[in-house]
């Protein structure tokens, strides 16, 4: 009985996992050879201090709260965040949302240059360790792509070619009469297909965007380079009928060095993966209008971070992200229970009080 109680609330997450979370976007995305499909959520992550405040996800696409901003007194958003920077005390001397110390070797998970943001370490991942508040608001739901996971998007799958490009969101307040301008990069889904009434959609690869397999990234050739983010153009009203369909906008926010310095947003996009490179940097996808790149970023930099949801092969089990020590099974009311480290985790890894 028990036996068959575990398999019914395995399959049952699973089944979770495939279903709508709050938050994230219809687009189903594969990022392995293997098959995992993953969905984004419906904008970049930022951070509020504050007693009411916590982990957020922008509710538009295009438009992440600026780094940095106060609101009142003793409120700020932070929405660039350092390697590793989830709440969790991943034993770097940096792990806060908010700490803004330059010197990379604060930023060491574990204090080894060689740990990443999963496995044993998988709580320094922000989606993993923090109920997202409008993403479901419970820990576990989501994840950081890991590098080779962000390239297999653009590069691997089926048709990466065709489902990739530059991309601008644009509009004019009819108040202030102020235009408003968004650059970025637009991932459509697998199965792509331009909804009706839609936009039509130019892939990068049509505009001189060169694969270089040697150095992992896509070259625009294009001399006119000032045209790149011009390429898809839409109207808050034209995005919207794209994102129903799945598409992806990741916005060009540059990045931030110490506490409030941002450099070159709207010209870069800086995004955060889970992979470490040295001990200095971490790995990340970086973009302009000149190329995309499987690149590294600065550990203490503050970039942009877009989780996604846990692909259905990560709820096979639990995962013992704190230690190695033996965890063990209970059956409470008809729930079945991991004992570890002193917590109450059930089957998804949530903490249950």
């Amino acid at each position: 009985m028990k036996k068959f109680l575990l398999s019914a609330l395995v399959l049952a997450a699973s089944t979770f996992a495939a279903h709508a979370i709050e938050g994230e976007l219809s687009g189903r995305f594969t990022i392995n050879a293997e098959g995992d499909t993953v969905h984004f959520s419906q904008g970049n992550l930022y951070y509020e201090s504050g007693t009411s405040g916590g982990f957020f996800f922008s509710d538009k696409q295009y438009n992440t709260p600026t780094d940095g901003q106060y609101i009142g007194a003793n409120r700020q958003y932070r929405s660039l965040f350092g390697f590793g920077t989830s709440g969790w005390n991943s034993g770097a001397n940096a792990y806060q949302p908010m700490d803004t110390i330059s010197d990379p070797s604060n930023y060491l998970i574990g204090g080894s240059a060689e740990n990443g943001l999963t496995g044993d370490y998988a709580y320094a991942d922000w989606g993993i360790y923090n109920p997202i508040k409008n993403g479901g608001n419970r820990s576990g739901l989501w994840r950081v792509l890991t590098m080779d996971e962000w390239w297999y998007i653009l590069a691997g799958r089926e048709n990466a070619q065709n489902l990739f490009s530059m991309g601008r969101i644009k509009w004019t307040d009819d108040w202030d009469h102020v235009e408003y301008t968004y650059n970025g990069l637009i991932l459509l889904p697998d199965n792509w297909v331009l909804p009706e009434g839609a936009k039509k959609f130019r892939p990068g690869t049509q505009d001189a965007m060169i694969y270089d397999e040697i150095d992992k990234m896509y070259r625009n050739m294009n001399l006119d380079l000032a045209s790149t983010y011009e390429l898809n153009t839409y109207t808050p009203e034209q995005w919207a009928v794209m994102e129903a369909a799945g598409a992806v906008f990741l916005p060009a926010d540059g990045h931030r060095k110490g506490e409030k310095y941002v450099n070159s947003g709207g010209i870069y996009g800086r995004y955060a993966s889970s992979t470490p490179m040295s001990e200095v940097s971490a790995h990340a996808l970086i973009f302009d209008k000149a190329w995309i790149e499987k690149s590294w970023i600065n550990r203490s930099w503050g970039i942009s971070v877009r989780l996604v949801t846990r692909p259905d092969s990560d709820y096979q089990g639990i995962d013992n992200a704190q230690s190695h020590k033996a965890a063990k099974k209970v059956l409470r009311d008809g729930q079945v229970l991991i004992l570890m480290d002193g917590k109450q985790l059930n089957i998804l890894g949530a903490e249950v009080k």
